[in-house]
């Protein structure tokens, strides 16, 4: 055979899978949506941020631990990192020990992964506080990183910062 003839049963064989097929638009969002419920997992989630912010104001940092996966971290500015759900209980607890505490976080985007294990939750909060009988506010911003273990999400990743300057003002 020819070489002009090889490349042409080449290009004859190969020709038709470089043939873009009609595909709707949303393709792949078919594909993921077989797989993966997002917007039920994104509900899921959201029912998750409603417990936990009944648990943040009965003041329970047990209950609001086990909403963290077992080797989950919790990300406090000027703090040490609480890793494991003790470290995490801990942290909650010493945060909501403080006169006058108060706090409420909103999600603004939560988005799930294609494959349906991760997701990621960012928001906005506002903290009070009373240390010494004045009270003070603060609002800032977070990100909740979910991670899917068995058919439960739990919180991988949870870390918050302030808008106020690091000055205080």
């Amino acid at each position: 055979m020819t070489r002009s003839s090889l490349l042409l049963s080449v290009t004859a064989l190969l020709l038709p899978a470089c043939q873009v097929g009609e595909k709707p638009a949303n393709d792949t969002a078919e594909v993921n949506s077989a797989a993966v419920d997002s917007g039920a997992d994104e509900q899921a989630i959201r029912g998750h941020v409603d417990q936990w912010l009944q648990l943040v104001k009965a003041k329970d940092a047990a209950g609001i631990a086990e909403l963290y996966a077992e080797d989950g971290a919790v990300m406090p500015p000027n703090a040490p990192i609480g890793k494991g759900r003790a470290a995490i209980q801990q942290t909650w607890a010493s945060m909501m020990r403080t006169p006058g505490f108060g706090l409420t976080f909103v999600p603004e985007q939560i988005i799930v992964s294609s494959s349906g294990d991760m997701a990621l939750d960012r928001g906005t909060y506002r903290l009070t506080v009373a240390p010494d009988g004045t009270a003070q506010t603060d609002t800032g911003k977070y990100v909740v990183v979910w991670r899917k273990i068995g058919s439960e999400w739990k919180a991988a990743a949870d870390i918050f910062n302030s808008d106020l300057s690091a000055s205080g003002g």
